[in-house]
């Protein structure tokens, strides 16, 4: 039974799920344009940061205006807020502003992070306490974990997905303004979608699913082979099972059908898919390797030697693939005849690295071609009207995609573009006769929701 209140990552999910993955592209993501994309070099012993242009790895001289402390592991990015996160070796939060290179420090005695798929912020302290972190702004749950979390995900309606390990592990379902939910996991390598709509472990004989807000909650999909990894498509439709034996199976996600496996050199454990959906990394049993699978074609293409870490290896810009070997980073392309090697950068596999959708010259924008179809609201209309935004993004692209998906479940959905260098393009539902009007068809969502007024800002 659908849990009754429409949530907003429901809606959400409604949209994105209406997009049917081709059975052999293995869940393509809903734009196929790169953005701009860097690699971003955070130094694990302090100083400042670095930004390389892709896929030659040059370095950009991008002015750095302030010095990171020592660090733990980099979190990610909120570019919309243009924030990378990262954790201090002294269990700090730490900030750099990518507008004007200064960094910052914020809370104390953190343990565990995750930044959620609209760039929210967890944390998990010392005490167990979570906090969120939104615009820069910190607010506490008033619930606490049990214990420290193995695994954190976060989800499209401001929720917590957290595995507490023990003799049996445990999902806890957290969020500021409901009550706690618990549910118990089998042990095993987990992972969520992008949206953290969807959580998947692998149990050996089996995938569990875990789905909030429905019930039952649980499932479980027959594997034979020892399942030992899991992973899913860029946009959720996929779910890839890296096993002991007889080579990475592909599921989807709806139906729990297997729909082809591929077949691998060996014993396969963890995976990491790409942004765009296009390429799976799998981390062979015990080697200190990476295999490449191309999903467009689902085959395995080949094997680079490298460190399997936190930050790399991983897919950047739709082809690159980043990986570290010996006290080197090196880039290579996988859409060129014997994957070449396009860049280095020399003893930099010590530090920590992310890619990013965002250059010193072009921040995260892309233009917008002349015969754009995205359904983008007049300027007079903007300028006097009440909206109810639900999504922004820097890749006019996605906000099309999106708004255009908004349209087709009946939303009146549209495109604002942006007013100011930096401002984003905001997928929007109206406009509204006023904000009476809008706030009671902001209710019906059954979630907090955002009014917007291009003339008040």
């Amino acid at each position: 039974m659908q849990h009754p209140r429409l949530h907003r990552g429901a809606l959400l999910a409604l949209v994105f799920f209406s997009c049917t993955d081709s059975p052999g592209h293995g869940g393509l993501a809903l734009s196929n344009a790169s953005p701009p994309a860097s690699l971003l070099r955070l130094p694990r012993a302090g100083g400042a940061a670095i930004v390389y242009r892709l896929p030659r790895l040059q370095n950009t001289d991008w002015p750095s205006a302030g010095a990171f402390p020592p660090l733990k592991s980099a979190l990610g990015a909120d570019l919309d807020q243009r924030l990378v996160f990262a954790a201090g070796a002294g269990n700090q939060i730490v900030a750099l502003d990518l507008e004007n290179g200064k960094v910052r420090t914020y809370l104390a005695a953190v343990r565990n992070t995750i930044i959620g798929p609209d760039g929210v912020l967890y944390t998990v302290d010392d005490s167990n306490q979570v906090t969120q972190i939104v615009r820069r702004t910190p607010t506490r749950f008033t619930d606490r974990l049990p214990a420290q979390p193995r695994d954190l995900f976060g989800t499209l309606n401001d929720e917590l997905l957290a595995i507490i390990p023990g003799n049996k592990n445990q999902l806890i379902l957290l969020s500021p303004d409901q009550p706690v939910e618990r549910f118990p996991l089998p042990t095993g390598q987990a992972a969520a979608t992008m949206w953290g709509d969807l959580v998947a472990i692998a149990a050996d004989t089996a995938v569990v699913l875990y789905t909030p807000h429905v019930e039952p909650p649980l499932r479980s999909i027959r594997v034979d082979g020892h399942a030992r990894g899991v992973d899913f498509s860029a946009s959720g439709h996929r779910l890839y099972v890296s096993r002991e034996k007889d080579g990475l199976l592909e599921i989807d996600r709806y139906t729990d059908k297997v729909l082809r496996t591929i077949d691998l050199p060996g014993p396969a454990g963890e995976l990491r898919s790409d942004p765009y959906g296009r390429w799976l990394l799998v981390h062979p049993a015990g080697v200190d390797s990476v295999w490449v699978i191309d999903l467009s074609s689902g085959s395995y293409q080949a094997a680079f030697p490298t460190d399997w870490a936190s930050d790399l290896p991983v897919v950047a810009a739709g082809s690159i693939l980043l990986l570290k070997q010996g006290d080197d980073v090196i880039a290579h392309d996988l859409t060129v005849a014997g994957m070449p090697e396009t860049g280095r950068v020399n003893g930099g596999a010590t530090d920590l690295w992310l890619p990013i959708a965002w250059t010193p010259e072009r921040g995260t924008r892309l233009p917008v071609q002349a015969d754009s179809t995205l359904p983008v609201a007049s300027d007079s209309v903007q300028s006097s009207r009440v909206y109810l935004q639900v999504s922004s993004s820097q890749n006019p692209d996605w906000a099309g995609d999106l708004a255009q998906k908004l349209k087709e479940v009946g939303l009146p959905a549209s495109v604002l573009n942006p007013h100011r260098d930096g401002d984003p393009y905001r997928v929007v539902l109206g406009p509204y006769e006023s904000r009476e009007t809008a706030e009671a068809a902001g209710r019906k969502l059954g979630r907090p929701f955002f009014i917007y007024q291009p003339d008040q800002q």
